[in-house]
This record gives C-alpha cells, sequence and structure tokens, in this order.
C-alpha cells in the first residue's frame, strides 16, 4: 500500500534550520546526464533521460523520459577530455523542446568535436 507524505516544511533535528518543500521540489535538478560523446554516445549515469542521439560530430541531443512543462528550462553543461589530449573545451546548447534539447561541443577553434567527458543538468518545471 502507498502512502503520501505531506509537509509544508522540512527541518533539521533541532528545529534550527528548515526549508519549504516546495523550494526544495521546484529547485531540484530535473533531469543530469553524463556521458561519453566519443563514438557511439553514451551514458555514465543519468537522471530522467531516456536515451542521448548523435546527430553528428560535436552534436548530440538528450531525450527525456518525462518531458518538461516547456522549453524554457534553465541547461547547464561542462565538456572535457578525460586525460590531457585534446586541449580545451567549449560546449553550445540549442534547439530545447518540451522532450529533448541539443548539446554542441567544439574546441577552442570552434569545430565541432565529439568529447569523452559531458555533464549537464536541467532545472525547470516537469509536465
Amino acid at each position: 500500500m502507498a502512502s503520501i507524505l505531506r509537509v509544508n516544511t522540512l527541518t533539521d533535528a533541532s528545529s534550527n534550520n528548515s526549508i519549504a518543500t516546495s523550494f526544495v521540489a521546484g529547485g531540484s535538478a530535473k533531469a543530469w546526464v553524463n556521458f561519453d560523446g566519443t563514438g557511439t554516445p553514451a551514458f555514465r549515469d543519468s537522471l530522467n533521460a531516456a536515451s542521448i542521439t548523435d546527430n553528428g560530430t560535436g552534436d548530440q541531443t538528450v531525450n527525456f523520459t518525462n518531458n518538461m512543462n516547456n522549453d524554457d528550462f534553465s541547461r547547464v553543461t561542462a565538456v572535457g577530455e578525460n586525460a590531457n589530449t585534446g586541449g580545451n573545451r567549449v560546449s553550445g546548447l540549442r534547439l530545447p523542446s518540451t522532450s529533448s534539447y541539443r548539446i554542441i561541443t567544439m574546441n577552442t577553434s570552434a569545430t565541432d568535436v565529439d568529447c569523452q567527458d559531458n555533464c549537464s543538468t536541467v532545472h525547470g518545471d516537469l509536465a
């Protein structure tokens, strides 16, 4: 039998620090991914990410398991290499939808490249 716990505020054991549950729910990441973008992109670990699509060199789409409420969600991404072999990397984000978003990775010369170490976090409202 499933149970529901209904509370407005969470507090520590000494009742010195508290926070509204709406803040916790609203401020929590709704999705995150850690993936290798070389070869066939593959998740190392993820939350609310169903799959990743390889659109070409340095261009991947992350597809959500549960859609976002709209396409105005916040996305933060960091990319790099697991070894000091390829120089600096930068990322760009584009084309968000309620069901996915794209990550573009490139070197400092603005040439699209596949990167080994890709991490991204999404904040916003789930549908």
